[in-house]
């Protein structure tokens, strides 16, 4: 079993299961990479813990706001290379 592999429930309320490539910090936000296991295209969420300790992924939509992400993405990836 991969322990980098998450269970969500998808707005269509059906479950999904996703990667997590990365989690990393840019500007105070903690961010998560995901993608669907039979699938390279990465989604990023944001990630957050609710008062009771669940913790909790909403994907970003703002489109300047993933290129920004995607940017500090890549740079760490090619850190970890």
């Amino acid at each position: 079993m991969n322990d980098n592999i998450i269970e969500l429930i998808n707005d269509e309320g059906n479950l999904e299961k996703l990667v997590v490539e990365a989690t990393f910090h840019m500007d105070d936000t903690l961010y998560a990479v995901l993608h669907k296991i039979d699938s390279d295209e990465g989604m990023i969420y944001y990630v957050e813990e609710t008062e009771d300790g669940s913790i909790v992924l909403i994907k970003v939509e703002d489109q300047e706001e993933i290129k920004e992400v995607q940017e500090m993405y890549e740079g760490i990836a090619d850190d970890l290379i």
